[in-house]
């Protein structure tokens, strides 16, 4: 008869812990973990330098992000410090009529009234009796001026005042140099290095030539002084009260162009609600310091003019994206940190069993874990925050004509810092509950005490991902941001929880693998919560590189389609509006304006243009075709163009070859779908200008070519006509531009030199505008950043990503591994046996990670875009869902092979045998 004993418990009850109170136990409880937490940090700084950094990267950046942020918003501190510096009280502009109604931040509901012209002197008067006594006013002029360099000129908003008055001076604070005096100007910076400018050169300044106002001779001035950005008025001239500008004894507030009075207000007083109601009965608009800083209450202010604020669905449409990206970051955090406990646990599992069999509960030992990671966030979250506050403090304070004040969202970063450490306490809560379920009896012998391990999360894994993935793109076909954001979440969540399972399968198909790689699989599926962590790492990585490349290139794409290039790159282009095109004299005086300001431009090609006897008709393809307005515009030379197809290139068309054949044999030139079966409807629309209304001629179907793509891009001439299709519609052919290429770029001061030498040179309208105009079309690129950049950040930080979770795990298998290699090289294994493993488990986690990753990202990437391609009811050709097969395919290919390549290169071939454990 065989007696069955239970095993004994090898957990030492709680005893010492229960005769404690709760909060005495949770105290002592969480002193040992942190003094312990403290010392394995500082005894282990190689692992603790690696977290503390993952860690400290997303504080850094979120720091910096909403410190940037913060400090671009228009708060009325901001306000004040731009528009009234350190010491002026207010400033008032006159608002046309009196009274006005105005809002206390002087943003709205206090437009002009604009009933004519007003004395000076009387307003001036009006306004000093309704400010406080204490008070002085000092006069501003500001108008647009013509500020003309060595060879260049601009046209800016300029201020002139009375510097001397030492409160007017400090709001208008300097890059270098200083304020000016008698025969000076300050100028923005940029603008400065537009027009070729610096310090000690001289400028001429003079009214805008638009102005009619007398005494418009330009004024010279010697550049003292850089302004700082963001200067007041939004000036970029900075004039002293004896500069150029005539101090008018009317002004017109409806004259745009003439010299508008602005007072700025200084002294010890304070300029109430109550003194801005009283300058508001005199037709006065004021900004004033105390009244934005303290506005008074709701009831005793008018209500806000303007459109109300959005709505929940329009914030839930902008942030629920953001809001999803943020999630996977912090959970891609997480993933990434945790392998590190885990090795950290791994390597005190010895020391945990000890303070088990001493009397601790699995309390204690989860929160000794736990507390290294408590400890390692709260250092890195500090590092972190000061990292972000320093970086952001260069970045505002260096922006170029952008930011100049500095401000610490202390709220917000304080919960910054306090997400970095709850990152780092996320992270360390699987392997502190691992930790706390091990066998105390197997690990105290120097066997393994891993627990096994449940199906059900690679079965929930699944179902959340599949459910999540196709219910974004669901969200995406039917526009509902929220869902595609929610569905995104659950996808990865659902990855990640089936990584497990994604692993015991794969080492189930390992019989037939070489020995290294049968080897690398089994051992990941042995242990996965050490490989499970890495692999769902990698796996985030790549989703979200992959999404994101989608996105840019669809959004690329995009960008792309909806160009409207004027012309080819380097192309300069003059056009002129008038009915009777340019005259020979008019093209020759314009060569001469063009060689003098651009002299590097290539010959004057003229360009024809079919013009009416009205300037309100034009032609175009016919509506009915339904084709998207990017499809169909006008030229910038008003015409349409005729060509014979010598221009075809200059003027940028797509498929210059085709257009060129088709132009030769008589046949016009349309964007790709607007020709069907060979030819075209041009229609003439003739516009009302009186009721607005839009009237159309039969269309004329005329034979055609379709060059480029349906969906863009276009060229901003199309159509291009044939002489004999330009007879067909009437009108007369005449030179309605002309086109040079340059081989530089034309700066916006050249642009401005140039169309005011057009002016003198040709002539101008009656208006007093030149009658040719200037535009130049430069080098064709995506909006903001470059492509190529882009994608190479997101897929440089996806392989660094990836590459740290799969060397983390790597060198966790190796020290697990160390027996296993010890004994297959007892029995015959080569040296480099031991490096060929290690290798083969970085790569396994790479490639099971790049693969399901990748192939997730596809489908993440095309649920963000589908919202934009069907807005409604309606489809924009212009969103296509572009997979980047070039960067996936290198997503695939370079993260396995720098996992292996770096983990073959750092792994020694040489290994100590050890006495392997029995029992």
């Amino acid at each position: 008869m065989t007696a069955t004993v239970a095993r004994p418990s090898t957990r030492v009850p709680d005893v010492c812990e229960r005769r404690r109170g709760r909060i005495a136990r949770f105290r002592g409880r969480w002193r040992v973990a942190l003094r312990y937490g403290a010392r394995d940090a500082r005894r282990a700084t190689g692992r603790t330098a690696l977290v503390a950094v993952m860690v400290m990267l997303p504080v850094a950046v979120g720091t910096f992000a909403a410190t940037t942020l913060w400090s671009t918003r228009s708060t009325p501190e901001r306000v004040v410090a731009t528009e009234l510096g350190p010491l002026l009280q207010a400033s008032v502009q006159y608002g046309g009529c009196a009274p006005i109604v105005q809002t206390p931040d002087d943003r709205s509901g206090g437009a002009a009234c604009q009933e004519g012209k007003a004395n000076l002197a009387a307003v001036q008067d009006a306004i000093s009796h309704a400010l406080p006594s204490a008070d002085t006013l000092t006069l501003g002029l500001t108008a647009q001026v013509e500020v003309r360099g060595h060879a260049l000129q601009r046209s800016v908003t300029g201020m002139q005042t009375d510097l001397t008055v030492p409160d007017v001076a400090a709001a208008f604070p300097l890059r270098a140099g200083r304020l000016p005096r008698a025969g000076e100007v300050a100028l923005d910076g940029a603008m400065a290095g537009d027009l070729g400018v610096g310090l000690g050169d001289r400028v001429a300044v003079r009214l805008s030539a638009a102005s009619a106002d007398a005494g418009n001779a330009p004024a010279s001035a010697v550049v003292v002084g850089l302004l700082a950005p963001n200067a007041p008025a939004d000036t970029y001239a900075l004039l002293p009260a004896a500069g150029p500008l005539q101090t008018p004894a009317t002004f017109d507030v409806t004259d745009f162009w003439s010299a508008q009075p602005r007072w700025l207000v200084s002294g010890n007083s304070p300029v109430t609600w109550d003194d801005v109601l009283a300058v508001n009965k005199v037709g006065g608009v004021v900004l004033s310091r105390s009244v934005t800083l303290d506005p008074p209450s709701a009831d005793s202010a008018p209500p806000r003019r303007g459109p109300s604020t959005n709505g929940l669905s329009q914030l839930v449409s902008t942030w629920s994206a953001f809001a999803a990206v943020v999630i996977v970051g912090l959970l891609e955090a997480v993933l990434l940190v945790g392998p590190a406990f885990a090795v950290g646990a791994r390597r005190s599992a010895r020391s945990l069993a000890l303070v088990v069999a001493a009397g601790g509960s699995t309390r204690t030992v989860r929160a000794i874990v736990l507390g290294t990671g408590v400890v390692i966030g709260a250092f890195a979250s500090v590092a972190g925050v000061a990292l972000g506050l320093a970086v952001a403090a260069v970045v505002v304070t260096r922006t170029q004509g952008g930011l100049r004040f500095l401000s610490v969202p202390w709220l917000a970063v304080v919960a910054v810092a306090v997400v970095g450490v709850v990152l780092a306490a996320a992270a360390a809560w699987l392997p502190a509950r691992g930790a706390s379920k091990a066998d105390v009896v197997a690990v105290l012998s120097g066997r393994r005490g891993d627990t096994a391990h449940r199906r059900w999360p690679a079965v929930l894994g699944s179902v959340l991902a599949a459910t999540g993935f196709g219910g974004a793109i669901v969200a995406g076909l039917t526009a509902q941001p929220l869902l595609i954001a929610a569905g995104a979440v659950m996808g990865e969540v659902g990855l990640v929880l089936a990584c497990g399972g994604i692993v015991v399968l794969l080492g189930r198909a390992a019989a037939r693998l070489p020995l290294t790689w049968r080897f690398a699989f089994r051992d990941a599926a042995r242990h996965r919560s050490r490989t499970s962590p890495a692999i769902a790492a990698v796996i985030v990585a790549c989703a979200g590189a992959t999404a994101g490349m989608v996105y840019s290139d669809a959004q690329s794409l995009h960008d792309l389609r909806y160009i409207m290039p004027l012309a080819a790159p380097d192309v300069l282009v003059l056009s002129t509006t008038a009915d009777t095109g340019l005259t020979s004299a008019q093209i020759a005086a314009a060569g001469d304006a063009v060689r003098a300001v651009v002299p590097a431009a290539g010959p004057l090609q003229p360009v024809h243009v079919l013009r009416f006897a009205s300037d309100d008709v034009g032609v175009q393809v016919d509506p009915a075709l339904g084709l998207s307005t990017w499809a169909v515009t006008g030229t910038p030379v008003r015409g349409p163009v005729v060509d014979d197809g010598s221009l075809v290139d200059m003027l940028g068309i797509p498929d210059p070859g085709a257009a060129r054949d088709a132009l030769r044999s008589g046949r016009a030139v349309v964007q790709t779908g607007a020709a069907r079966h060979g030819h075209v409807p041009l229609v003439v629309t003739h516009m009302d200008p009186a009721t607005g209304t839009a009237t159309a001629d039969a269309p004329v179907t005329v034979p055609a070519v379709g060059v480029g793509d349906p969906a863009g891009p276009s060229n901003a001439n199309l159509p291009v006509l044939p002489s004999a299709v330009a007879a067909t519609l009437g009108g007369q052919v005449v030179v309605g531009g002309l086109v040079a290429h340059v081989p530089h770029t034309v700066g916006i001061a050249a642009q401005e030199t140039l169309r005011a030498t057009l002016a003198d040179r040709v002539g101008t309208t009656d208006a007093g505008s030149g009658i040719v105009d200037v535009a130049f079309q430069d080098v064709a690129h995506h909006y903001g950043t470059p492509q190529w950049l882009v994608t190479l950040l997101i897929l440089g930080s996806a392989v660094l990503l990836a590459l740290a979770a799969a060397w983390i795990a790597a060198a966790l298998a190796a020290a697990e591994t160390r027996p296993d290699l010890a004994t297959l090289t007892s029995v015959g294994a080569t040296p480099s046996t031991r490096k060929r493993i290690v290798a083969a488990q970085a790569g396994t986690i790479a490639t099971i990670g790049a693969v399901v990753g990748s192939v997730s990202g596809v489908a993440l990437g095309a649920a963000f875009v589908l919202p934009h391609r069907i807005a409604g009811t309606a489809v924009d050709p212009t969103w296509t869902v572009a997979i980047p097969w070039a960067a996936l395919g290198a997503t695939l290919l370079v993260v396995p092979l720098l996992a292996v390549t770096a983990s073959w290169l750092a792994t020694r071939s040489g290994l100590v045998l050890t006495r392997r454990a029995t029992g």
